[in-house]
């Protein structure tokens, strides 16, 4: 990949000479660090010189200093650079703004967001100008990457991932290369490969990423991903998995969050290697009370130490690292003159979480909390996301009723974990007209587009047994969910959810509805984290209290609508098995709901 650059004027490189030849005072100093330096791994100490958002010279100060000079004394605290997250998801509690500030507090000074939520809401135009206001209003770094293709290979999406619109995004300055190709498949398939092929290779001569999702590939098939154009990937889930993508030449994300903790079973992979500069931490999204909880990259970082990786590959993992993998090491990743001044002031370097962050030369936290006003307080989500709102269809009841033709015993999808389904048979009795699973627990589900376009059904077990109805937009493919134990039940909840713009509405058996609004296009919250970690919480206790074992029913939700998984999934042409890529019970057009 070509570097990127993060743009500095010529004025202000005038100026950054000046002060490192100690002719000028410079904006801020920071006095008596002991800096930690990316590319060696020494420790030395050192004062910080600042003009602008940019390093000037690290060492000894001896030079001018006005009144107009901003000291921070670090008192001995080591100097680090700015945790980077590479690839993580920002929804649905949590905002781009308010989970970068939550990042920022725990020393996170850069993260990459997914655009896919927002593609699908808003189209390439739209998507564009608010990812853009989005990086322009937000404290720490924070850039996108462009999926390529939706997570159902059953959607259309000839205009909406062409490769114009693609073009379009990785024009952008703030979109630093292509999303996760969780499809992967589609790369090695003559027939469906001429326009993915014809995206990565655009990526790849504009000096931009291309991100990867390789799950359950074998060595011979990630040696033809690499071959496609694919840099990284982070679904390896032991060492030999790690491994073996590094050996073809990948990128290494290592994950750990709260869908999963894979840090344990992935880090004896270091040992097995006698290079680590191809390798990075990443969170892969994670829920807001993980965040509130363990931390942010702070808890990954804590997490290698604690398993007695050297802290200097550690630090590695989490700062010049991935900043490379993005093409922006000349500007992030290290304190070293020139960069821009990201830095950590850590006690010692077994806490990783810091005392005082600074980003883009500024003080923006101390002891876990923010010292500057949060952009997520005032940026304009309601004028931003005007008019982004999906058709919710006001379906009466009896749409909920699966058809008199379909399958029966119907195929349903047993929930085996957060993610994962496995076709079990569920018997149907006929009711008003129509099919109901016989059993009491099983889930009906029905699933549209964003303009209600058309209308799959399924059946889905295993999830919740205390659960009534839901009805939500957090999906995959930009539409409406609804699941229930009644017709009357889900079209109450599709006419709550309404109400609310977007979000999630749920009843439990016997209990009151429970409303989770995302006005945000359906798909986020306005405002800061101190809300969103309160607000995330009480939707994973409404749910455990409708009995939910898995580990984070987000996940169960959003996956139900792609077709990525096994083993079966509700995709626009029908109620699917996705291994042989049949059709159990097609979907059925609604004609007049789109407006």
């Amino acid at each position: 990949m070509t570097a990127m650059a993060i743009p500095c004027p010529p004025a202000m490189r005038a100026r950054l000479i000046a002060v490192a030849e100690e002719r000028q005072a410079p904006d801020g100093l920071i006095l008596g660090a002991q800096v930690w330096n990316a590319f060696t791994g020494e420790i030395a100490p050192g004062d910080i010189a600042l003009v602008g958002d940019r390093i000037a010279k690290v060492g000894p100060w001896t030079g001018p200093r006005d009144e107009a000079t901003e000291i921070i004394e670090a008192a001995d605290r080591i100097a680090m650079p700015g945790y980077i997250e590479p690839h993580t998801h920002p929804w649905p509690f949590v905002n781009p703004l308010s989970l970068g500030e939550a990042a920022l507090c725990r020393g996170t000074t850069a993260l990459v967001y997914d655009d896919l939520q927002l593609h699908l809401a808003m189209g390439t135009e739209r998507q564009a100008a608010i990812t853009a206001a989005l990086s322009a209003a937000a404290l720490p770094h924070v850039y996108w990457v462009a999926r390529i293709a939706s997570q159902s290979r059953f959607q259309a999406e000839e205009d909406l991932f062409s490769a114009a619109a693609i073009r379009r995004l990785l024009e952008e300055p703030h979109i630093v290369g292509t999303g996760e190709m969780v499809r992967w498949t589609d790369l090695l398939d003559p027939a469906r490969s001429a326009r993915l092929l014809d995206i990565l290779e655009m990526a790849r001569r504009m000096g931009k990423l291309n991100d990867g999702h390789t799950a359950g590939a074998s060595k011979r098939r990630l040696a033809a991903l690499a071959t496609a154009g694919i840099h990284c990937c982070h679904e390896a889930i032991d060492a030999e998995d790690a491994l073996e993508r590094l050996r073809q030449g990948f990128w290494v994300l290592l994950r750990h969050s709260s869908l999963r903790q894979d840090l344990p079973a992935l880090l004896p992979f270091l040992k097995a290697t006698h290079f680590h500069d191809r390798i990075a931490l990443t969170t892969d999204g994670t829920s807001e009370t993980h965040i509130e909880r363990f931390g942010y990259t702070d808890h990954l970082l804590r997490l290698t130490l604690e398993a007695g990786v050297p802290a200097h590959t550690a630090y590695r993992l989490a700062t010049l690292n991935p900043a490379t993998l993005l093409g922006l090491a000349d500007d992030l990743g290290a304190v070293a003159p020139g960069r821009i001044a990201d830095i950590n002031l850590l006690t010692d370097l077994a806490t990783p979480r810091p005392e005082r962050v600074i980003c883009r030369g500024r003080l923006v936290a101390e002891q876990g909390r923010l010292v500057v006003p949060a952009p997520s307080a005032t940026f304009p989500w309601k004028a931003t996301y005007a008019g982004s709102a999906p058709v919710f269809p006001a379906w009466p009841a009896e749409t909920f009723l699966l058809p008199a033709d379909a399958p029966n015993p119907f195929p349903a999808a047993k929930l085996v974990n957060a993610a994962i389904t496995r076709e079990t048979p569920a018997p149907l009795l006929a009711r008003d007209g129509g099919l109901w699973p016989a059993e009491q627990d099983a889930l009906v589900l029905a699933v549209t587009d964003r303009l209600g376009g058309w209308l799959t059904q399924g059946v889905v077990q295993n999830m919740a047994p205390g659960l009534e109805a839901i009805a939500t937009t957090y999906s995959t493919n930009g539409g409406t969910l609804v699941l229930g134990r009644s017709p009357a039940a889900m079209a109450e909840a599709l006419a709550r959810l309404a109400r609310l713009d977007g979000g999630f509405a749920m009843k439990a058996v016997g209990g009151d509805w429970a409303d989770f609004p995302l006005p945000m296009a359906g798909i986020h919250r306005e405002g800061g984290f101190e809300s969103a970690a309160p607000a995330a919480e009480a939707f994973r206790q409404a749910f455990e209290r409708c009995g939910y074992s898995h580990s984070d029913p987000r996940y169960s939700l959003l996956f139900l609508t792609c077709d990525m998984l096994p083993e079966l999934r509700a995709v626009e042409a029908g109620w699917l098995r996705v291994k042989t890529e049949t059709i159990l019970l097609p979907s059925r057009r609604m004609e007049g709901n789109a407006p």
